[in-house]
C-alpha cells in the first residue's frame, strides 16, 4: 500500500510540473508576441519619427533616432533571452510529459537502441535489452548521443566489483530523489545536443598543429613585444627616428605572414573547441556547483578538475585567450597588433600551452558528464520504482531472490517468484509445458542481473547476489554469409561460454534449449555431458530445458543440481498458467493440445 502510495505521489508531482512548466510556456509564447511588436514599433520609429517629426540632422533628431534604435536593439535582446525560456520550457513540458506516459504502460515510441542489438554480446542480445520493447528503451534518459552511448556501455559491461557496486548504488540513490538536479541536468543536456546537431562534429583528439611554435622561434616571439616596446620608447624620448618604428612594424607583419595559414586552421579549429565547450560549459557548472555526499559522485566531481581547477574555470580561460585571438578579425587592430607584437603568434603559444596542459582533461571530462547522464537514467527509473529495492552483494549466495519479477512488466500483470542458488547447489533445470513461462523467467533473472551489476534498484522484495561474469545462450542466430548453420552457431557459443568459465574460473549462465538443433536422442546426451562439463569448471547458473531425461543428473548430482519447473493447468477447452515457479520436474504437456485446438491435427 506504501509504494502505491508513493507512485501516486510521483505521478501527481509529475503532473503539477508538467502543468507548471505549460503555464510558463504559455506565458513565454505571449511575451513573444508583445516583444515581435515592440521590434517592429521600435525599429519603424527609429527611422520615421526622426525623418517625419523632428527638424532633420539636429540634435534631437539624432537623439531621437539613438534612444528608439536602442530599444529596439534593448528588444532583440529580450526576445533572444525568451527564446531560450521558452524552449527550456517546451523541455520540461516534453520531459515530465514523457515521464507520466511511461509510468502509464505507454513508453513504446520512446528511443529503443535498435542499432546497439549486437547478437555476439555475451547476454544483451539474448536478453532483449535494446530495440523494441527494451530494457534500454524503458530506462534511457540521456540527453546527448554521448550519454546515450555511455549508458548503453554500461548495460552491456556490468560490475563484478562489490566497492564499486556499493558505491554506485549510493549515487543512484542519492541522485534519485535530487529530482530537481536531474532533470535539469537533463534539460541542459537537450540543449547542448539541439546545438551540437546545428554543428559539425568535433573530434576533441584532433589538435591543431603548433610545432612551428617550438624551439628558438618561441623565445624570438616572447621577446618580440619587449623588443617593440623598446624601440618605441627610444624613438619618443628622440634616441632615435620614428621610421625605426616603422620598420619594425612592417617586420612584425612579414613574420606573421609566413605563418598566415597555419595561424588561421588554428584559429578555426580553436574557435570551434570553444564553441563546443562553451555549449557544455552550464552543464558543467551544473554538477560542480551541487553538493553531493555519495563517494562515486564526489569522485566524478574531482574529474572536473586539474591542479586545483575546475573544468568551468579552464573553460573560461580558453573562452578569453579565443577572445583575444578574434582580435585579429578587426583587419585595423589586428594589423596593428601583429606588427607591433606579432600578437597572434603570441596567442597560439598560449593556446599551445593550453593544449599542453588540458588536452588530455577534454575527453575525460565529456566522458564523467556522459557518466552522470547514465547515472540519471538508473536514478530516474528507481524513484518512479519505490517498490524496488537495492540488492545486496554477497560471497555465500549465488542468487537468492523474493518476489522477483521481469522489471518491464506491469506490477498489476507480473508474477513474482522467489529463488535460489547457493554455492552447493549451483546448477538449476527449470522444465515446463511451451508458453508456461520458462523464458520469461530466465530473462527475470537476467534482467535484473544487469541491474544489480549498475547500482540500481531490482524487481524484488529481496535480492542478493554473487557478482559473476554473465552469459547467455538463448537464441542462436544462423549466419549465411559465414556459411554457419544454426546448430553450428549454437556449439560456437556454446564454445565460447565454456572457455569464458575455464579463463574466468567461475561464471554465471543463462542457457535456454540447448542443442536444440539435433535429434532428440542426441541432445539429451550431449546436453547432459555438457552440464557435467560445466560443473566440472564451477560453472553456476540456470538451464531451462523441455527435455525431461535431464532431471536425473539432481540424482547423480544431488547436492549440485536441483530441479525447478512451471506448471499448466487443463480446464475443458483452455489452458491456464499460473507462472509460479515450483520445485521438480513438470508433468503438464501442452503442445499437442494447442495444435488441436487450433486445427493443426485432427481431434481424437
Amino acid at each position: 500500500m506504501a509504494a502505491t502510495d508513493e507512485r501516486e505521489r510521483i505521478s501527481s508531482r509529475y503532473k503539477e510540473e508538467k502543468n507548471n512548466w505549460s503555464n510558463l510556456l504559455s506565458k513565454y509564447k505571449a511575451q513573444n508576441t508583445t516583444l515581435a511588436w515592440l521590434r517592429l514599433a521600435t525599429f519603424v520609429g527609429a527611422f520615421a519619427i526622426p525623418a517625419f517629426f523632428i527638424e532633420t540632422w539636429s540634435p534631437l533628431f539624432f537623439l531621437t533616432w539613438f534612444v528608439l534604435f536602442s530599444g529596439f536593439l534593448f528588444f532583440v535582446y529580450l526576445a533572444h533571452l525568451n527564446t531560450q525560456k521558452r524552449k527550456t520550457a517546451q523541455l520540461y513540458v516534453n520531459l515530465f510529459d514523457k515521464e507520466l506516459r511511461i509510468l502509464s504502460g505507454n513508453w513504446s515510441d520512446e528511443t529503443d537502441g535498435a542499432e546497439l542489438i549486437n547478437p555476439n554480446h555475451d547476454y544483451s542480445h539474448d536478453l532483449d535489452l535494446f530495440g523494441k520493447g527494451s530494457l534500454f528503451q524503458f530506462i534511457n534518459r540521456s540527453a546527448t548521443s554521448l550519454g546515450y552511448k555511455k549508458l548503453a556501455d554500461k548495460l552491456n559491461s556490468i560490475s563484478l566489483d562489490e566497492k564499486d557496486i556499493k558505491e554506485k548504488q549510493d549515487a543512484i540513490k542519492e541522485l534519485a530523489y535530487n529530482y530537481n538536479f536531474r532533470e535539469s541536468f537533463h534539460v541542459l543536456g537537450q540543449l547542448i545536443e539541439e546545438e551540437n546537431k546545428k554543428r559539425k562534429t568535433l573530434n576533441l583528439n584532433n589538435q591543431p598543429d603548433l610545432s612551428f611554435l617550438d624551439g628558438i622561434f618561441r623565445y624570438f616571439v616572447l621577446g618580440f613585444p619587449y623588443l617593440s616596446s623598446f624601440v618605441i620608447i627610444l624613438s619618443i624620448v628622440g634616441l632615435i627616428t620614428s621610421s625605426s618604428i616603422l620598420f619594425l612594424f612592417f617586420g612584425g607583419l612579414t613574420i606573421t605572414g609566413q605563418y598566415l595559414r597555419r595561424i588561421n586552421y588554428v584559429h578555426n579549429e580553436v574557435s570551434a573547441l570553444g564553441r563546443y565547450l562553451s555549449r557544455y560549459s552550464k552543464l558543467i557548472s551544473h554538477f560542480e556547483e551541487k553538493r553531493f555526499e555519495s563517494a562515486y559522485l564526489k569522485n566524478l566531481k574531482e574529474d572536473l578538475k586539474t591542479n586545483g581547477y575546475s573544468a568551468s574555470d579552464i573553460v573560461k580561460q580558453l573562452g578569453k585567450t579565443i577572445q583575444l585571438f578574434d582580435q585579429r578579425l578587426n583587419m585595423l587592430l589586428g594589423a596593428i597588433l601583429n606588427g607591433l607584437f606579432l600578437w597572434d603568434l603570441l596567442i597560439c603559444i598560449r593556446l599551445k600551452k593550453w593544449y599542453s596542459q588540458h588536452s588530455n582533461d577534454l575527453e575525460l571530462w565529456i566522458n564523467t558528464l556522459s557518466e552522470v547522464e547514465a547515472l540519471n537514467s538508473f536514478a530516474c527509473f528507481t524513484y518512479n520504482h519505490p517498490e524496488y529495492t537495492f540488492p545486496q552483494t554477497s560471497s555465500d549466495v549465488i542468487l537468492k531472490a523474493e518476489e522477483v519479477g521481469h522489471p518491464l512488466i506491469p506490477e498489476q500483470e507480473r508474477i513474482n517468484n522467489a529463488f535460489n542458488i547457493d554455492n552447493g547447489k549451483r546448477i538449476c533445470v527449470v522444465t515446463g509445458a511451451n508458453m508456461a513461462g520458462k523464458s520469461t523467467f530466465l530473462r527475470t533473472v537476467g534482467t535484473n542481473l544487469i541491474l544489480a551489476g549498475n547500482g540500481c534498484v531490482v524487481a524484488a522484495k529481496q535480492l542478493s547476489y554473487k557478482p559473476l561474469t554473465f552469459v547467455t545462450n538463448m537464441r542462436a542466430i544462423d549466419n549465411l554469409l559465414k556459411h554457419e548453420s544454426y546448430f553450428f552457431a549454437e556449439l560456437s557459443r556454446l564454445q565460447m561460454i565454456m572457455e569464458r568459465l575455464k579463463e574466468k574460473g567461475e561464471l554465471f549462465f543463462i542457457l535456454d534449449e540447448i542443442l536444440k538443433g539435433t535429434n532428440s536422442h542426441d541432445k539429451t546426451t550431449g546436453s547432459q555431458a555438457l552440464i557435467k562439463q560445466l560443473l566440472k569448471y564451477n560453472g553456476t547458473g540456470i538451464i531451462a530445458t523441455h527435455d525431461l531425461e535431464l532431471e536425473q543428473l539432481s540424482v547423480e548430482h544431488p547436492k549440485e543440481i536441483f530441479n525447478n519447473c512451471f506448471e499448466v493447468t487443463f480446464e475443458g477447452s483452455n489452458l491456464s498458467f499460473d507462472y509460479k515457479l515450483r520445485d521438480g520436474v513438470t508433468q503438464s504437456h501442452n503442445a499437442s493440445f494447442l495444435m488441436r485446438k487450433m486445427g493443426l491435427i485432427p481431434t481424437d
